[in-house]
């Protein structure tokens, strides 16, 4: 195989410049989502250590996880208003 190509050939791998389209720094919500993944990941969670605790009978344990997951869910809450309103906190819901 030669190690010239011709540039021309669009159907050579180095022909073409690839778009930066698949790039997800382009994508500005692309990290919000990320963040978002994680984010229920940890309502999840905390939501089942809050559980657990519970069923234990550890009121103690049960506290600081159900505080825990109010603050997550907030956090949560705030990041799926930020990916659909924009970040406005005046929105309406039905």
């Amino acid at each position: 195989m030669s190690s010239r190509h011709d540039r021309s050939n669009p159907f050579e791998p180095d022909a073409l410049d690839t778009p930066e389209w698949h790039n997800p720094q382009d994508y500005p919500q692309a990290e919000l989502m990320r963040g978002l993944q994680l984010a229920s990941d940890t309502v999840l969670r905390l939501a089942t250590q809050t559980h657990s605790a519970v069923a234990r009978g550890d009121a103690v344990s049960a506290e600081l996880a159900r505080v825990s997951l109010e603050k997550q869910l907030a956090l949560t809450t705030r990041l799926i208003d930020e990916l659909l309103f924009d970040g406005e906190t005046q929105h309406t819901t039905h």
